[in-house]
């Protein structure tokens, strides 16, 4: 079983501020994910492309997703970047499924151009959900993140440690309670739509008067407080 730790991790600023980010969600008693993102084949890519190449494109690779994640995101490299790691606060079970679906859609689209060659990338993405009652660190976070791929089929793209699991069957098995403008403004924000989400909210907030308009501003305010900004 793959074990990360914390000499193979990416620098101590990007831990630090995930450790923030889990001490926020515990004392918020908010959700936190984590996704293991793998690459398959690099022996056989750098075979073929060079040791130099395959440094530049796990760099172009991270910068990328970099301008892709939420600035509240935290994104950590391991193994010399053939694998990274991100974490994802105040996102429950149902929406780390999404950015790893989402994820996957854009590697699989995703063509990387090194000099004469074209490098398409393969990879696999294990979701892990944290149990604030467990009080796990970063790197054991990380490895059940990364060991709900070799509990997987090869063949799964997608794999879920077994705490993701249960707490995804919860979540389907719960009463429905939320009404239908709820449940679509929540599909909207999982689904990182978010001109489909500004065209939804932008008429209801024009009709605020100024009262309520600071009031959500507050309620904005606080909700950032529960997240860490990156950077």
């Amino acid at each position: 079983m793959t074990a990360v730790t914390t000499s193979s991790s990416a620098n101590s600023h990007s831990q630090q501020m995930i450790q923030q980010a889990m001490s926020l969600s515990r004392r918020h008693n908010q959700p936190l994910s984590i996704l293991a993102i793998r690459f398959q084949e690099l022996e056989s890519i750098q075979a073929d492309i060079g040791v130099e190449r395959i440094e530049r494109l796990l760099a172009r690779v991270r910068h990328l997703l970099h301008a892709r994640k939420r600035c509240e995101d935290g994104l950590m490299s391991w193994q010399s970047g053939q694998a990274l790691f991100l974490v994802l606060p105040a996102t429950a079970v149902d929406g780390a499924m999404a950015m790893a679906t989402r994820l996957q859609q854009w590697f699989t689209s995703q063509e990387f151009e090194l000099d004469e060659f074209r490098v398409f990338l393969t990879t696999r993405i294990g979701v892990h959900c944290a149990n604030h009652q467990e009080k796990e660190s970063v790197m054991q976070l990380f490895n059940q993140a990364l060991n709900s791929l070799e509990d997987a089929t090869d063949t799964d793209r997608i794999a879920l440690s077994q705490p993701a699991q249960q707490q995804l069957a919860a979540l389907k098995s719960a009463p429905e309670t939320a009404d239908p403008l709820s449940r679509e403004l929540r599909k909207l924000a999982n689904d990182g739509n978010e001109e489909s989400l500004l065209e939804v909210l932008s008429p209801a907030l024009c009709m605020l008067d100024e009262r309520l308009r600071l009031k959500l501003v507050d309620r904005l305010l606080e909700a950032s407080t529960q997240t860490v900004v990156n950077g």
